[in-house]
């Protein structure tokens, strides 16, 4: 049973378990195959999806355990960036919708220093910005 994408659209302010990233297949062929913007130390990978699903936007969050060793610094880092994103990304989605385009998107962590929330906000807004500013009308 496929949900229309309106449906999936009235939870604006939460991050489901639908829209996260989880298939292997479509996080490989995001590494192998997408675009990326860089907003230092943050990276957004990119890629519109090639299969229909119940979702506009799949989003998966990565801190690489070369930079940080101990798994309760990624889990922070990881939890700022995921709560960073679902409080800022509701006209992404809204642009999305408008132009009938599905997106898998993949947040990626490159730095030794662990930044605030404050800080990560201001670069996944920009972020999201630039992502909407791509995909449907630009923001304020």
């Amino acid at each position: 049973m496929v949900l229309p994408l309106t449906l999936v659209m009235q939870t604006s302010n939460k991050f489901p378990k639908i829209e996260k990233l989880k298939s292997t297949k479509d996080i490989d062929g995001l590494f192998n195959g997408g675009k990326s913007i860089h907003e230092s130390p943050i990276r957004a990978i990119y890629k519109k999806k090639e299969e229909p699903s119940k979702t506009c936007l799949s989003v998966g969050v990565s801190v690489p355990k070369k930079f940080h060793k101990h798994a309760v610094d990624r889990n922070l880092l990881k939890r700022r960036i995921r709560e960073a994103y679902r409080l800022n990304n509701y006209q992404l989605k809204q642009a999305l919708l408008t132009s009938e385009m599905q997106l898998n998107l993949m947040f990626v962590y490159g730095s030794k220093q662990i930044l605030s929330y404050n800080e990560i906000e201001e670069k996944i807004k920009v972020i999201l910005n630039r992502l909407n500013s791509m995909f449907g009308k630009s923001v304020e």
